[in-house]
């Protein structure tokens, strides 16, 4: 892979979720469990997070010697605890803001990687997570990780037209009735 066409694929991806959210009110944002047990706005912070630690990990490769973190993020439960974490970090804050943290991060992540070359994203690194992993590799995951909760923001959104079109069954029973 080209560090261009990484550029592009993330770019697509972003544009393909974020297509997704068009239109969403900020109730929408914020109904619990639109997402398993997450609000949308729950889930907009939890890929800005990891847009923000996949720059974390990105800049250790221009580094010399092995990487090294003065945290971990622990793979046990699929990464919840740190997801949890970083969800809770930014639980007060309004879906604006998120939205804005949402759409900053991958500018950031996207401006990261426009200032590494080819090689150096071809190198092998380990993650905070503690598997070793190309920045290429990591790239690719955040671009699988948009379309995976394009995918999911496509559901819920599938469950709001459920909802309306049985509302609008049960008035139009209503005035039936009278």
């Amino acid at each position: 892979m080209k560090r261009d066409e990484a550029i592009q694929k993330l770019r697509a991806a972003r544009k393909e979720l974020a297509d997704t959210l068009n239109g969403l009110s900020e109730e929408d944002l914020e109904r619990p469990k639109a997402v398993a047990k997450w609000t949308l706005k729950d889930l907009l912070a939890h890929i800005a997070s990891w847009d923000e630690e996949i720059v974390r990990v990105l800049q250790t490769f221009t580094m010399p010697g092995e990487s090294m973190y003065t945290y971990s993020i622990s793979d046990r439960s699929g990464y919840a605890a740190w997801n949890e974490e970083q969800i809770a970090a930014r639980r007060e804050k309004s879906a604006s803001a998120v939205m804005s943290e949402f759409e900053t991060a991958r500018r950031d992540l996207i401006q990261v990687v426009e200032g590494l070359t080819e090689p150096v994203l071809n190198r092998s690194r380990m993650t905070s997570w503690g598997i070793a992993a190309t920045g290429f590799d990591l790239l690719k995951m955040q671009v699988e990780h948009d379309l995976e909760h394009a995918e999911q923001v496509r559901s819920y959104r599938k469950k709001i037209d459920r909802w309306a079109r049985a509302r609008q069954k049960l008035t139009q029973k209503r005035k039936t009735k009278k």
